[in-house]
């Protein structure tokens, strides 16, 4: 395995998990009796457009081969974990009461995988800059 293809696979792993855990595994509130959502839906839908632009993103960093560019990558991600964690019940509101769904079971695992991403994230800029400063 070459070296950093780890990082690779646990970044692409975790955005994929965010992505697609969203709308299968740890998903908003279902929709009201009359088809019309809750807020927590616009939540869930965010979250989910981030976390496909976070798997292209480290989908791109198997084919790359500047650790620079690798690095600025894993940079973007620190800021961008961050707001995503904020994004359930800060930026939009969930729902009222704190027993449903959403508040128990989407939010607390978007911000474990958040915590996550932004973690590895900073690590692997740590590791790459200080490699790139040995050349």
């Amino acid at each position: 395995m070459k070296k950093g293809a780890l990082v690779n696979v646990i970044l692409l792993v975790l955005s994929i998990l965010l992505c697609a855990g969203v709308k299968f595994a740890f998903h908003a509130c279902a929709p009201k009796d009359d088809g019309s959502w809750m807020l927590c839906h616009w939540a869930e839908q965010v979250v989910f457009s981030v976390g496909a632009v976070f798997s292209l993103l480290s989908l791109a960093r198997f084919f790359l081969k500047d650790s620079k560019i690798k690095a600025g990558i894993s940079i973007s991600f620190v800021p961008l974990s961050i707001l995503v964690a904020f994004i359930p019940n800060t930026l939009i509101p969930l729902c009222m009461m704190k027993e449903m769904r959403c508040h128990t079971v989407m939010r607390p695992s978007v911000l474990v995988l958040c915590v996550l991403l932004a973690a590895v994230s900073v690590i692997d800029s740590i590791v790459l800059l200080k490699s790139e400063k040995k050349k």
